[in-house]
């Protein structure tokens, strides 16, 4: 059992360091800082696992988003999962509404189903890392978070990969992006 474990694990990192090398190989130049600089649309995001892909356990299929990063060094990310369930738009927020059963019991899957968080960035060029230090989430448990990922950016495509533990065992989420300009 124990071997197993072993050669699953050795089988991931080099599934990573493959597609790494792979991604590297493809433009010859290293990622800087300012080509994250912009706004970013997402494509896809794309879950490896142990026995081959697998749905994303967070997102799902079919998702969307934006990512921005500032010259400043501030960054801001929103991601929705497909399948969200339409709610009604309060008036006032704060105040104790009247609400439906259908709302009170769609307002979790509302929750679940979208993902956002802001704050500063940094970005390592020798190995590629771009650290996301959170200011304010959707979860405020995540206010203070840091969350380093590796990014290959060519022209006007970008690639986000993470190593991730899920449910016992590990995953690699990949993020393809595509820059979005004001046209």
């Amino acid at each position: 059992m124990r071997s197993g474990r072993y050669t699953g694990a050795l089988v991931l990192m080099m599934l990573v360091a493959g597609a790494l090398c792979a991604a590297d190989a493809g433009h010859g130049r290293a990622t800087t800082r300012q080509d994250l600089v912009g706004a970013w649309r997402l494509l896809d995001i794309d879950v490896e696992g142990p026995a081959g892909r697998e749905a994303d356990p967070f997102y799902g299929n079919g998702s969307r988003g934006l990512l921005i990063y500032d010259a400043s060094g501030w960054f801001s990310v929103q991601i929705e999962g497909s399948g969200r369930p339409a709610l009604q738009v309060p008036s006032v927020r704060g105040a104790v509404l009247e609400q439906s059963d259908s709302t009170t019991r769609l307002k979790p899957a509302a929750l679940d189903s979208y993902y956002a968080y802001y704050g500063t960035w940094s970005f390592d060029q020798a190995t590629s890392t771009v650290t996301h230090h959170a200011k304010g989430a959707l979860y405020p448990a995540e206010d203070d978070a840091t969350y380093s990922q590796h990014v290959e950016a060519v022209g006007e495509r970008m690639i986000v990969t993470r190593t991730q533990h899920v449910e016992g065992h590990a995953t690699v989420q990949t993020k393809r992006w595509e820059r979005v300009s004001a046209d």
